[in-house]
């Protein structure tokens, strides 16, 4: 359910339970084969589905796999049913999803997003503690949901579209404009607005019996049960408490009408009654201003001017006041593109937004191109029409940043609203001028739903929110996930707002006065130098962290700053965090010509571009014997993981595990990976799959920002990625002994496996991974630090000789694992002997207890999976065996130093000649000590 305030909320919980007549079961398809649309000229059913009052609804229900990172076949699997009866039935539907930012509302999304943080705290805990799916109380949206759901609407030919401005008031003025027959969804904002119909969205169930059950809400019956004229609805919402006049301007006021009423005021049904008894005894409610003075006992009062706009903005939903709230505030969203484009000097006059010229490309089904421009093959510099301009072009009269308005600037006129106080108004952002065509082009696929939510409120708005995922903010291998993708989106800003550009154009400014200097001190020898360097062509940096050191040398190029919303324990939004463009590293095209450009050079440009934010600029990433093209996101995601954390995030068998769910044939078979059992849900896998997950949903935001170089269908998360397989292999890289066995010994899939690596990790040099850290640690969050619960009933005994920081203090003693005051499990000591592949203590044996041990091959093995018990265990027994009598054997030969020092050489090369084999050449820890073991025998 939609969240909002609690007074307006209780409302729509009051109409479920305490009104009978106001709450009917129905069934959709019955009321479809019954109504008729004069307006269409043909017989269906027309609903207006606000898509985040049912995300749940739509993934298919509270299903326990959601908390895997998703099952995207088998969400597509639940959709294509739901369309296919909608068609049979003549039963229309048009999904809404929310992207506006909605200023005012700022408190509401805070509010809803740390309560989403607390779930996300509860499953964590559960799944540290019992290993199994959470609890249908505690779901949280999987990340990159929504996108998932858009592009799977988009697959199923369902009406997609997504909000402006204000979500409530175009769901509501499409429903209307539309002549639509109601609306699905849960959220007490559209009873107020009495809509033709009101289904309830949280109550959807597609039955095995072929019926679309759901509740429908009567508002007259919620009007005879509140004894209270529809009209004077609009005034009760506004008492109640919204996100304009929240319940604590409102608690003095509720708190005198329930002592009048003598209704207990911790009651949100004693309240409502006492509000509408309050509503319904008002000679009038034309003046508003005397109804404010009344509920606040001033007429100076600040809250009585917030009060008069709530009641104003739910009238503006009703039927009777829509057509003038219309033409006032909804056709000004059209009117700014219009005089964008006049100021920009476009003399046609073209209403329709420009297509992307990849979407041509799609079309005509191009595959994307094999290769890649390098930096010495870019066109000379050029000026495109339409208010473009590329590579270092002079801009087109009219297009400064002196004569830019709102329409073509995201530094628009921000309204007053209630938002976090705390760093709020400190910061305005005044970013570069975007281009009319540009800025039309992103209102059509925003609107339309064809593109990222974020980009229209980047290029508009200069501001960006992302909502808390499922991590562990203390934890020590997975970093804070949205933090770990802001160089991405750095480069994101640098695109949009054509940084290179900019910076190119402040330089040929800046060299233009030492050009006349320069000529007319010609006879001075002394300027020959700077003469022949400022002749030459301008070759951009190609390290640069932010504009901000670019603006230190040159104050010319515009600072391209956006605000972030983004949750961590030191700031858990109170305020935006200013984050600066970073350039991309070549001279990438404007915005303008990625998105428009259409000759093949383009093309390749837009691809470059893609590949070089996520640092996946390489020729095997372009190959398709190495890399198929529908797993290219996914290929380009876990490039960026292992490049950005230089393989301190993933190890081997995860990255092996996320790789073989790909290519797996059971990813396409949503029966099979519904009835796929899990043995145990592991915190670390959840988190693993949250990261990428929040990768694929960052690559598709640069896919996007880059002009769409790869085709949507390639970029549907069900085509790479499902949550349940992937914990499904994850847990068996536990017990197996190398990438044959994970793979079932079939050569062709184990081929396949071995070609992606290979592509990932070209030219990377991983460094080793830190040890893992206990796997019974006791989570720890500061938010909650203060709970009781977060003791728990463990009891872990630590080894004495080990204090704070890991520094050893004499000789360790052991140690013992208590749970509930039993001992369960124990572990010998540690006597700092050799750590070599399966050492045991001297006290050890077959039955001494649990022996945790650090071994290097977990991280880069060449063959073997590190894993705590089976075959693998039992080798490395093995192992440690084998590791003395080579010991021995390099003791005996010290006498001869050249046939060590050989034979030490000969083991480095054996090493790396495996990885070159595979493709890569990795820094490991057994290469390392190879290579140590070989100098010790030559000395």
């Amino acid at each position: 359910m939609a969240s909002g305030t609690m007074g307006l909320q209780s409302l729509q919980q009051l109409i479920e339970s305490q009104f009978a007549g106001a709450c009917v079961s129905v069934d959709l398809l019955r009321i479809a084969s019954s109504v008729a649309s004069p307006y269409q000229g043909r017989v269906a059913l027309s609903l207006v589905v606000d898509a985040e009052c049912c995300l749940d609804r739509l993934y298919g229900g509270y299903v326990s796999d959601w908390i895997c990172g998703g099952q995207w076949n088998r969400m597509l699997q639940f959709l294509a049913s739901l369309v296919q009866t909608l068609h049979a039935h003549n039963l229309h539907l048009a999904v809404f999803f929310n992207g506006s930012l909605e200023p005012p509302r700022m408190h509401e999304w805070v509010r809803n997003q740390l309560a989403a943080r607390s779930n996300i705290y509860q499953v964590l805990r559960h799944l540290h503690t019992k290993g199994t799916p959470p609890p249908k109380v505690w779901w949280v949206p999987p990340s990159t949901l929504r996108t998932a759901l858009r592009l799977a609407l988009r697959h199923l030919k369902i009406a997609v579209l997504s909000s402006v401005d204000d979500h409530h008031q175009e769901v509501i003025g499409f429903c209307r404009d539309n002549h639509f027959h109601g609306i699905l969804a849960e959220d007490a904002e559209y009873a107020i607005f009495d809509p033709p119909r009101y289904f309830s969205s949280k109550q959807l169930k597609l039955t095995y019996k072929g019926s679309l059950e759901t509740k429908e809400f009567i508002l007259d019956e919620v009007a005879k049960g509140l004894n209270l004229n529809p009209n004077r609805f609009c005034v009760l919402a506004a008492l109640l408490g919204n996100f304009l006049l929240t319940d604590a301007d409102l608690r003095e006021f509720h708190k005198r009408i329930c002592e009048e009423n003598q209704t207990p005021l911790n009651q949100p049904e004693g309240v409502i009654r006492a509000v509408a008894s309050f509503v319904r005894e008002l000679p009038s409610i034309d003046n508003l201003e005397s109804v404010g003075a009344k509920v606040f006992n001033s007429t100076t009062d600040g809250r009585v001017n917030r009060f008069k706009q709530a009641v104003n903005y739910f009238l503006n939903g009703t039927r009777d006041q829509y057509g003038r709230h219309k033409n006032s505030t909804l056709l000004r969203q059209h009117n700014h593109h219009h005089e964008g484009k006049h100021k920009h000097g476009n003399t046609t006059h073209e209403s329709k937004a420009r297509k992307l010229a990849s979407e041509a490309a799609d079309e005509e089904q191009n595959e994307i191109p094999d290769a890649v421009p390098s930096s010495g093959d870019q066109p000379p510099e050029e000026v495109i029409e339409n208010g473009g301009y590329v590579n270092g072009g002079s801009q087109p009269q009219g297009s400064s940043s002196g004569s830019s308005s709102g329409a073509t600037s995201p530094h628009r006129e921000r309204e007053v609203w209630g938002g976090p106080k705390s760093g709020e108004g400190q910061y305005q952002p005044c970013l570069p001028p975007v281009a009319a065509e540009v800025l039309r082009t992103a209102y059509e696929r925003h609107r339309r739903g064809l593109m990222s939510p974020y980009m229209y409120q980047l290029l508009t708005q200069g501001e960006i929110r992302l909502p808390v995922v499922l991590e562990d903010q203390c934890h020590r291998e997975v970093p804070n996930i949205q933090l770990f993708y802001r160089p991405v989106r750095q480069m994101v800003y640098a695109i949009l707002f054509n940084l290179h550009h900019h910076t190119f154009l402040a330089e040929k400014q800046r060299e233009q006065p030492h050009e006349k200097s320069e000529a007319n001190g010609a006879a001075n020898g002394s300027s020959t130098a700077s003469a022949s360097a400022s002749t030459g062509s301008y070759v951009p940096p190609q390290s640069l962290n932010g504009s901000a050191s670019v603006n230190q040398s040159n104050p010319l190029i515009p600072e391209i700053k956006i605000r972030e919303w983004v949750w961590t324990a030191a700031n858990p939004y109170r305020h935006p965090e200013i984050v600066v463009a970073a350039a991309v590293g070549w001279p990438v095209p404007t915005v303008h010509r990625l998105w428009f450009g259409t000759s093949m050079d383009d093309k390749k440009r837009r691809l470059r571009a893609f590949l070089s934010c996520l640092h996946a600029d390489t020729v095997l990433m372009l190959n398709p014997e190495y890399v198929p093209q529908h797993l290219l996101i996914l290929a380009c995601v876990l490039r960026y993981i292992m490049a950005a954390s230089q393989g301190t995030i993933l190890q081997k068998q995860e990255l092996d595990a996320l790789i073989v769910q790909a290519f797996a044939m059971e990813i396409t078979n949503p029966n099979y990976l519904q009835d796929l059992q899990l043995t145990k849900v592991s915190a670390r896998g959840v988190q693993l799959a949250t990261l990428v997950m929040e990768g694929v949903e960052t690559a598709l935001l640069v896919n996007d920002a880059c002009g769409s170089p790869v085709p949507w269908p390639v970029c549907c998360p069900w085509l790479f990625f499902d949550g349940k397989l992937f914990h499904t292999k994850l847990s068996r890289t536990q017990t197996v002994r190398d990438l044959h066995e994970l793979c079932e010994h079939r050569g062709d899939l184990i081929m396949k496996v071995e070609k992606l690596r290979k592509a990932i990790l070209d030219g990377l040099v991983l460094t080793p991974l830190p040890p893992r850290p206990p796997a019974l640690a006791p989570m720890h969050d500061p938010a909650w630090a203060s709970r009781d619960f977060l003791n728990g009933p463990f009891n872990v005994n630590l080894p004495g000789g080990l204090k704070r920081g890991g520094q050893r203090r004499g000789v360790a003693r052991g140690g013992q694992l208590e749970v509930a005051g039993v001992v369960v499990s124990s572990w010998v000591p540690n006597y700092g002997g050799p750590r070599g592949r399966g050492h045991m203590g001297p006290a050890a044996g077959r039955g001494g207890g649990v022996v945790p041990t650090q071994n290097p091959s977990q991280r880069n093995g060449h063959v073997h999976y590190s894993t705590r018990g089976g075959r693998a265990a039992r080798g490395g027994r093995r192992g440690g065996h084998q590791a003395t009598q080579r010991k021995q054997t390099s003791a005996a030969s010290a006498n001869a130093p050249a046939a060590s020092q050989s034979n030490g050489k000969a083991s480095v090369n054996s090493n790396e000649s495996s990885d070159t084999n595979r493709g890569v050449k990795l820094l490991t820890h057994e290469t390392t000590q190879a290579k140590v073991t070989g100098e010790e025998v030559a000395k």
